[in-house]
């Protein structure tokens, strides 16, 4: 039996700490749980504690080669470092939504740090609305641009190995050119924002439009 999400509720907690204590002989628990310390410390003195480690990089590109044919090297190398050792997460990841998504992260950050013409952004935002679609689709704009934001840190920081995003990475190190590490930190504060206004159905299209904006540099 495995539990993926271990954060029990206390009467749940109370009921697992009962089986695990007397154990049936037919079953293996398997509790996953990215703070262990969350868990009850009576749970946690039962168990058996395995650090699993992220995968290697390579190793998922290996893989990928077998479970997704149809992406290219290059796209494997994409998604095996995007996903930071999960095999689970690159074997369903949906490259074509998330490079759809990068892309519209990139209008919003160059319009940000190059604010002579608007054109462009505006045609991205526009295609934010509402619904279910446009909450889903602006969840993987957000995600892609918190993505971007992280790789402008490793190169901000002299890290340019760590960098994910490595099919942009000549694009992105002229985004960097333009920026200091005090313009990102505001970027991600500002991104926050963002994502707060979406849980009080703020209009989606102003909302993206107010966060590039609100970086631009003179």
């Amino acid at each position: 039996y495995i539990f993926s999400e271990s954060n029990f509720m206390k009467e749940a907690a109370n009921s697992l700490l009962k089986i695990l204590e007397e154990p049936p002989d037919f079953a293996t628990i398997f509790l996953l749980s990215e703070n262990p310390s969350s868990l009850l410390a009576t749970i946690r003195s039962r168990c058996v504690q395995l650090r699993l480690e992220a995968i290697a990089s390579d190793d998922v590109e290996t893989y990928l080669a077998k479970e997704r044919p149809e992406w290219a090297p290059r796209q494997r190398a994409l998604v095996a470092r995007l996903c930071g050792g999960g095999i689970g997460q690159a074997r369903t990841f949906d490259l074509a939504a998330y490079t759809a998504a990068r892309q519209d992260a990139l209008t919003l950050l160059r319009s940000s740090v190059s604010s002579e013409d608007h054109t462009e952004l505006f045609k991205v935002t526009e295609g934010y609305r509402a619904g279910a679609d446009g909450k889903d689709k602006t969840d993987q704009l957000i995600r892609a641009t918190y993505s971007l934001l992280q790789d402008l840190l490793y190169l901000l920081s002299g890290t340019p190995k760590l960098v994910r995003n490595t099919d942009l990475q000549s694009e992105l190190t002229k985004l960097a050119g333009g920026i200091d590490l005090k313009w990102v930190q505001l970027a991600s504060q500002k991104l926050g924002e963002v994502e707060t206004g979406m849980r009080r159905n703020l209009l989606r299209s102003l909302s993206l439009d107010a966060f590039a904006t609100a970086l631009e540099r003179s």
